[in-house]
Parts: C-alpha cells; structure tokens; sequence
C-alpha cells in the first residue's frame, strides 16, 4: 500500500518496469511525476518517458 498527500488540485503518476534477467536480481525502476495543473505542464508519461 501506497500513501500519498498532495496539496490541492495535484495529480501523482507513478510508474515502475520490473526488468527480469535470468540469473540475475530483479530490479525495480520507478518513477514519479507530480501534475498541478500548470499551462504546458506535462500530465502523464508517455512511450519515450520509459526508455532507460
């Protein structure tokens, strides 16, 4: 479970690949992007957002 307080009209995306390997340790990679709603700020992630 995850708990998150933002300030007022905020909106939170957050976004985790797991990478698998055979024969080695599972990562997690995450990332978190906070939206409140500002002209030209970006709402979401998108495909080139993920690119490692």
């Amino acid at each position: 479970m995850l708990r998150v307080r933002t300030a007022g009209k905020a909106r939170l995306s957050l976004a985790g690949p797991l990478c698998l390997k055979p024969g080695h340790r599972t990562r997690l990679i995450h990332r978190m992007m906070i939206h409140r709603g500002r002209t030209g700020e970006k709402k979401g992630f998108r495909e080139p957002d993920f690119a490692l």
